[in-house]
């Protein structure tokens, strides 16, 4: 190798590694400048578009550089959607293969048992996830005439909910994990694929499946456990088999609530969730019940019990006949 072949080489070895550092360099911003934030990538979104967008939040210094770097070493086609925590300080590899693994943040989420659409509504909104009204317009609002978006065609399920009313009843209880960018029907739709998961590919016998989650749905608000939820289901079936009025408290409750009412309980609230008034089943599901709820409805135990009453210490207290009743009350309540 000649003199003049070792200079050129050493000057192209120069000008990779100069080539190499500034790449570098241009993925990382000053530490004075350090940010650390999330990034949200949209669905769609092109590699020119994600390259420019994380320039302009200041988590790169050069757009150009990182549209080559991922070119050359990925196929633009495997940028994932999603929101990121991302920080400066990060190197071009460690971002790129962030987007390209899909590693979105994930927010946990827990929808107890026994809460309503207005009760999810009001904590996913307090999440920052999104608003009520953007819940409501899909899953629909608590109470009558707030109809959900139409899902019966992907869930089976749905067939026999009334049109005019919420998803009242399927939103499942449980924990959930979603992406900060996770639109309502995205989360509204993974709650009602558990509950397809969880409760209807489970039931054996679908008839009458809408009036025994209603049924399970006031159980879920009346009791806690499972025996007190099995002997109470008993108790309100026996009295829907010979037409005697449910006189269920959260029903009352539940009305008042949706009817906008300030008034304190009153029995006679005109509504028909309100099973005091109106007898047999409300016109829908009062809360969403958990599966402990749903199995009790499924599997009552018989009992010689007409009524009952819980105690100023939660116990269950049951009555064979109203007289009984009266009694207990007074025993128990006064």
């Amino acid at each position: 190798m000649t003199n003049l072949q070792k200079i050129i080489l050493s000057f192209f070895i120069i000008l990779i590694f100069s080539f190499i550092v500034f790449c570098i360099s241009s993925f990382t911003n000053n530490s004075s400048l350090f940010k650390e934030d999330f990034f949200v990538i949209k669905e769609g979104e092109t590699l020119k578009t994600v390259s420019q967008n994380l320039k302009d939040e200041n988590f790169i210094k050069n757009s150009r550089i990182f549209y080559l770097f991922f070119f050359l070493s990925n196929d633009p086609r495997n940028i994932k959607a999603g929101t990121y925590k991302l920080s400066s300080s990060m190197s071009i590899f460690q971002i790129i293969n962030d987007i390209v693994k899909g590693n979105v943040v994930k927010e946990k989420i827990t929808i107890l048992e026994g809460w309503t659409i207005n009760d999810i509504a009001n904590y996913l909104e307090q999440k920052d996830i999104f608003t009520k009204e953007e819940f409501f317009d899909i899953a629909g609002e608590s109470g009558l005439n707030h109809p959900s978006k139409d899902f019966s065609n992907e869930f089976e399920f749905l067939k026999s909910k009334p049109s005019n009313l919420s998803l009242e009843g399927f939103l499942f209880p449980d924990t959930y994990y979603v992406n900060r960018n996770d639109t309502a029907e995205i989360i509204i739709k993974k709650m009602l694929s558990n509950f397809k998961l969880k409760v209807w590919d489970n039931v054996k016998n679908k008839d009458n499946f809408y009036n025994n989650l209603i049924l399970a749905s006031l159980v879920e608000k009346e009791v806690r456990g499972i025996k007190d939820k099995q002997m109470i289901s008993s108790i309100l079936l026996k009295r829907l088999r010979n037409s005697l009025a449910l006189q269920v408290d959260a029903t009352v409750i539940y009305a008042h609530e949706v009817e906008g009412s300030n008034s304190l309980f009153d029995t006679s609230i005109d509504s028909p969730f309100n099973t005091y008034k109106y007898p047999g089943l409300p016109i829908g599901p009062i809360s969403n019940p958990g599966i402990e709820s749903i199995e009790a409805v499924l599997n009552p135990i018989e009992n010689n019990y007409w009524y009952y009453l819980s105690a100023k210490d939660g116990t269950t207290i049951y009555s064979k006949n109203f007289e009984e009743h009266k009694y207990n009350k007074y025993l128990y309540l006064r």
